[in-house]
């Protein structure tokens, strides 16, 4: 009895080990771009992002979209991870007949790019509250920001070269 669990716990580990060995993260350097010199013309580049407009009625302009922190994780494999945080507020247009109060948001961004080929691999944007429940009824939202990403990473890779 005791053999055929000795084998059953075996059977069990290898299959672990392997899940284990194959889907453990690399080993990533971490880092905080909100320190670096040249932050402050990545926010204001930042800032442009206009996710507001993206709304069809209500507070469609874009008050304020700023970054809170930024964690950038660079793996061996060449690609690097940014996980970011931002307050995004809405407002209506001075324009509009109906003046809505203003809607603050929490927004988290993941984003997956592959460093030497200057690409987007993957993107998550996921937004809290009024504004999130407003965007994420639109299926144009995260593909507006990824392709906004993918070209803000461009112009960045393009001043690097």
């Amino acid at each position: 009895m005791s053999k055929s669990l000795g084998n059953g716990i075996k059977a069990l580990c290898i299959p672990f080990a392997v899940a284990v060995l194959f889907h453990a993260p690399a080993f990533a350097e971490c880092r905080s771009p909100l320190d670096r010199p040249e932050w402050p013309a990545i926010a204001r580049s930042i800032a442009t992002l206009q996710l507001c407009e993206q709304i069809p009625i209500g507070p469609n302009q874009t008050a304020r979209f700023q970054l809170v922190s930024v964690k950038i994780c660079t793996f061996s494999s060449g690609v690097s991870t940014l996980s970011a945080r931002a307050v995004l507020t809405c407002e209506s247009g001075s324009e509009d007949l109906i003046q809505l109060p203003q809607l603050d948001s929490d927004v988290l961004a993941t984003v997956s790019l592959d460093t030497a080929a200057c690409r987007i691999l993957d993107s998550d944007i996921q937004i809290s509250g009024e504004i999130g429940g407003l965007l994420s009824g639109l299926e144009n939202t995260q593909q507006t920001a990824r392709d906004w990403a993918q070209s803000q990473l461009s112009r960045l890779c393009a001043l690097q070269q």
